[in-house]
């Protein structure tokens, strides 16, 4: 019994010095406006956690005045004399700031955004108007509608002035915008694959054209009689054709108009419209045969045609990288290996289309 009791003591004794240094978040200070502010378990001072994840999401002890604090939502506060986000006092105009409907964060001197260099404080927005600005369109249904604001002189995207007309701007898709006067092509990335950075420009590209505009799927617009794209390295096309009878859909990348392949912003007729069909990854076909990357893949056989991977795909008679025949490779033995990039088919190994020795 006394050896029961001593364990205890000494089991009750480590976890109330675990809790003493480790547990260091109390009670909510309004749990109605935010899971995110706690008082501290021992001190008295505010405590921002995210969610009240110190452990993953991590932990901040804010100067706030104790008493008057309150949160305004999940991450900002206030008490009687500063404004605080995450926990952290913002140089900010106390008695004017304030966080709208549209979550546009403004004082009578500046707009803010949240994506600043410092992840604790928030950075104006340049040249933004507080009095005027406003999301661009509200009727916009998804995530979108909070990259594109306007006050009375320009439009932002993504936080940074652009071109435009805030007026009469709208944003079509993910790749193309207009206004009364001009096409401008929306740039999210720049490079391929690891080499990609995102750069999120919008830039002007054309003067504007007449007709009546119909986004045909999220990456190319027709205006009038010509469709409208922004995937090739100048970022940006325009074809015009004497009449567009149809448009179709194929894919984010591909649209068919008049029976006419556009793939990434380039025209390809010799490719046939009407029957062709998109493939997994960059392989399609038609009547007339096989495509790697819209280029065909010559003496393929699409009834037998089957798709290892990104590059490599096979038929009865052949195995094939890209669009190129793989010599000596044995389409019934061809297969991967545990080696990274590595194929094999029982007597040779292949590497990036060649012949590979380890």
């Amino acid at each position: 019994m006394k050896t029961f009791l001593i364990v205890s003591a000494i089991i009750i004794l480590i976890f109330l010095g675990i809790r003493h240094f480790f547990f260091k978040i109390g009670n909510h200070v309004n749990l109605k406006l935010s899971n995110s502010y706690f008082h501290h378990y021992r001190k008295n001072l505010i405590v921002y956690s995210p969610m009240g994840n110190w452990f993953e999401l991590g932990y901040f002890e804010s100067n706030a005045d104790v008493p008057s604090f309150q949160p305004i939502n999940e991450s900002f506060g206030k008490d009687k004399n500063n404004i605080f986000w995450k926990g952290k006092k913002q140089s900010v105009d106390y008695h004017t700031f304030g966080i709208d409907d549209s979550q546009v964060i403004k004082d009578k001197n500046h707009v803010y955004h949240l994506n600043g260099k410092n992840f604790d404080l928030l950075e104006i927005i340049d040249d933004a108007d507080p009095k005027t600005y406003q999301l661009l369109d509200p009727s916009i249904q998804d995530y979108r509608r909070y990259n594109w604001f306007k006050d009375a002189q320009f439009v932002y995207y993504k936080n940074k002035k652009i071109q435009g007309d805030p007026a009469t701007f709208k944003p079509l898709n993910d790749a193309i915008a207009v206004d009364a006067h001009f096409i401008y092509v929306i740039i999210s990335y720049r490079g391929v694959g690891i080499e990609a950075r995102e750069v999120d420009e919008v830039i002007q590209k054309h003067k504007m054209i007449e007709g009546e505009i119909h986004p045909i799927n999220e990456t190319y617009v027709q205006i009038g009689n010509s469709v409208v794209s922004a995937f090739t390295a100048s970022e940006f096309e325009i074809h015009t054709f004497d009449i567009i009878k149809t448009t179709k859909e194929i894919d984010y990348w591909q649209i068919i108009v008049n029976n006419v392949l556009i793939n990434k912003g380039i025209l390809y007729p010799e490719i046939d419209g009407e029957s062709f069909e998109a493939l997994d990854r960059d392989f399609s076909k038609d009547k007339n045969g096989v495509y790697y990357s819209c280029k065909k893949i010559d003496d393929a056989d699409s009834s037998s045609f089957i798709i290892f991977s990104y590059e490599y795909s096979k038929d009865s008679k052949n195995v094939y990288f890209e669009n190129i025949i793989l010599k000596g490779a044995n389409p019934e033995e061809f297969k991967s290996t545990n080696e990274y990039g590595v194929w094999e088919d029982g007597t040779n190994k292949f590497k990036n289309g060649k012949l590979y020795h380890s």
